[in-house]
C-alpha cells in the first residue's frame, strides 16, 4: 500500500466522520433555545424595558433568599401581584410559573416539589400601580 492510497483512505475517512456528524446533529434537534416564543417576545421588549428600568428608577428590586424548604421574597413595598417563572437552564421541561399575590412586603414559597440545583428566577409583577420585572440566580 503506497502512501497515496492511505491520504485517500484518510480523506474518505474524514468525510464519512464529517457527513455522520451532519447527519446526527440535524436527526437528533437538541438545538432548544430558552424561550420558544422569542420572537413574539422580542417585539414586546419595550414593556420589558420599561418594567426594568421601573426597577431601576425605583430601587425597587426584591431581596430572594433561600431557606430550608421555603423561597422568601421580601419586596419594596406592600400589595404586590404578579407571576414568578423559575427557569432550569440544564432542563427546560421542569421550568414552572406561580402567580402570587401579597398584602405585605413578604412572600413565602414552599420548594418542597422543586428539583435541587440552579434555577432563574424572573419575578414580574405590580406594586403600588408600577409594574416591575427583575431576575435573580437561586440555588434551590
Amino acid at each position: 500500500m503506497n502512501w497515496g492510497l492511505k491520504i485517500v483512505i484518510g480523506l474518505a475517512a474524514f468525510i464519512v466522520f464529517i457527513v455522520s456528524l451532519g447527519i446526527y446533529m440535524v436527526s437528533k434537534d437538541t438545538d432548544s433555545l430558552v424561550d420558544k416564543d422569542y420572537y413574539e417576545k422580542s417585539l414586546s421588549y419595550d414593556e420589558v424595558y420599561v418594567k426594568k428600568q421601573n426597577l431601576v428608577n425605583d430601587n425597587a428590586k426584591p431581596v430572594v433568599k433561600v431557606g430550608v424548604d421555603t423561597l422568601i421574597i421580601t419586596f419594596k413595598q406592600v400589595g404586590n401581584k404578579g407571576k414568578l417563572n423559575f427557569k432550569r437552564p440544564s432542563n427546560g421541561s421542569l421550568d414552572k410559573s406561580v402567580l402570587f399575590e401579597t398584602k405585605t412586603a413578604t412572600y413565602l414559597l414552599p420548594i418542597d416539589d422543586y428539583v435541587k440545583g440552579s434555577w432563574s428566577l424572573e419575578i414580574d409583577w405590580v406594586g403600588d400601580g408600577k409594574a416591575y420585572i427583575s431576575s435573580h440566580p437561586v440555588f434551590l
